[in-house]
């Protein structure tokens, strides 16, 4: 297999659509949704390009990342464990609606769960 995780996630309008339900459901979610509903439309906006763009370029596409590193925006937040679970639940339950093959699944998890540390109790 020769294609990036970037197209196993169907490119940019795959990762698009991946990233807007993700966000739809990190609103929706009881533990980590209080972070996001607090957000004024514009920083939710941002938010949403920055993941996209964090999501796009990290999985090999032909995106640039423009936004600050895992731990410059997370420092301060002091995101528990508890949050952190539910967030990558969120992202988990996304690529099952959208019936992403197991393998893929597999490969995001890993990739979230290896930002871990530089993201909860900073």
């Amino acid at each position: 297999m020769n294609d990036t995780l970037y197209d196993r996630l169907g490119g940019h309008d795959g990762i698009d659509k991946l990233c807007d339900r993700i966000v739809d459901l990190h609103l929706q979610n009881n533990v980590a949704g209080p972070r996001y509903q607090a957000l004024d439309q514009e920083a939710l906006d941002r938010a949403r390009t920055k993941v996209k763009e964090f999501i796009g370029a990290g999985s090999g596409g032909p995106v640039e990342y423009t936004g600050r590193s895992m731990i410059e925006t997370h420092t301060g937040m002091n995101v528990s464990a508890a949050e952190y679970v539910a967030v990558v639940d969120d992202i988990m339950q996304a690529m099952d609606e959208m019936e992403y093959p197991r393998p893929v699944c597999d490969e995001v998890l890993g990739i979230a769960y290896s930002l871990k540390g530089e993201i909860i109790h900073r």
